[in-house]
């Protein structure tokens, strides 16, 4: 994990995400990356190209980027009463014409970037409302892990991870390295859980395939498996989480229906609840690597 996307639109969700992402780049060694996406107030004058209006607009906004995460990276070394604690972090920013969607994704690509870290509003549930339809859309859509952080939300290192993870849709090129990479860099414990729906499939479903593909990718790594048979997959997370007071939740959202099934009150989607905790959403493609369009892919079972 070499650099870090963040989005920036000075929201104090936003403002938020990029403290937590400076701490994330000081203990991985990481460069961040700031994107900030914008439309213009007002079509270019008729003496001047639009080309040429945009080009100012972006290096302009460029500027006054790089002076925004400079300025927070002083006020983040204030508060933590460490002289050069953030002074190893590289930064670059970047302000472009157009949708934050289209312009993350495009960063990532362009940027060759590891990881992006976005905010979320706060609140006791996160719903989709919450969460954002740019977050979602990003988690969706990117190639690499997104992080959301719940607004307000102070970084306190990566003590415990909960993976939550459907084994039945492990297969055998299922690359997890991310997972056990971000582990070993925060010096975290990882707890992988997997849900059974009712008891039926508990007596039916052979796990023995998918815990020893686990076991050969987390072999470097602290973990422990965890089962359990919940009805309400959400719920169940929710409770795990609570229980085991984890710091993160690293979930795989294949397809829009399973973020839709965890965020939506209607199914008691409250994943994150006192403390809140950020949700590190891995690419559709990390369990089936092999399929070049995720769009064409099935969701993944309980989850």
């Amino acid at each position: 994990m070499k650099k870090i996307l963040v989005a920036v639109d000075y929201s104090e969700n936003a403002q938020n995400a990029l403290n937590y992402a400076f701490e994330i780049a000081r203990i991985a060694g990481a460069e961040l990356y700031l994107i900030h996406a914008f439309y213009p107030i007002m079509s270019p004058p008729a003496a001047h190209s639009a080309a040429d209006v945009t080009q100012a607009l972006e290096e302009g906004k460029g500027r006054s980027l790089l002076e925004f995460a400079e300025q927070t990276r002083q006020n983040l070394t204030i508060e933590s009463g460490e002289a050069g604690r953030f002074s190893g972090v590289t930064i670059k920013a970047f302000a472009k014409m157009g949708g934050s969607y289209e312009k993350i994704l495009e960063a990532i690509d362009r940027y060759t970037i590891d990881l992006v870290v976005m905010g979320m509003q706060g609140g006791e549930a996160v719903s989709q409302a919450l969460l954002g339809s740019t977050t979602i859309s990003v988690m969706q859509k990117s190639r690499v892990p997104v992080l959301a952080v719940p607004s307000g939300l102070t970084f306190n290192q990566f003590a415990t991870i909960v993976f939550a993870i459907n084994l039945s849709k492990i297969q055998a090129r299922a690359d997890l390295r991310f997972v056990s990479d971000f582990v070993k860099t925060f010096k975290a414990n990882l707890q992988v859980l997997h849900l059974y729906r009712n008891e039926t499939q508990q007596q039916t479903f052979d796990a023995t395939y998918p815990l020893q593909l686990l076991t050969e990718q987390f072999k470097e790594i602290p973990y422990t498996f965890n089962f359990d048979v919940k009805e309400n997959v959400a719920q169940g997370i929710q409770d795990f989480i609570r229980t085991e007071k984890a710091d993160l939740l690293v979930l795989i959202p294949q397809k829009h229906t399973m973020l839709e099934r965890l965020l939506d009150k209607s199914v008691t989607g409250r994943i994150t609840a006192h403390p809140q905790v950020p949700l590190l959403a891995l690419p559709p493609a990390t369990l089936h690597p092999q399929v070049t369009n995720p769009e064409s892919m099935v969701t993944q079972g309980q989850l």
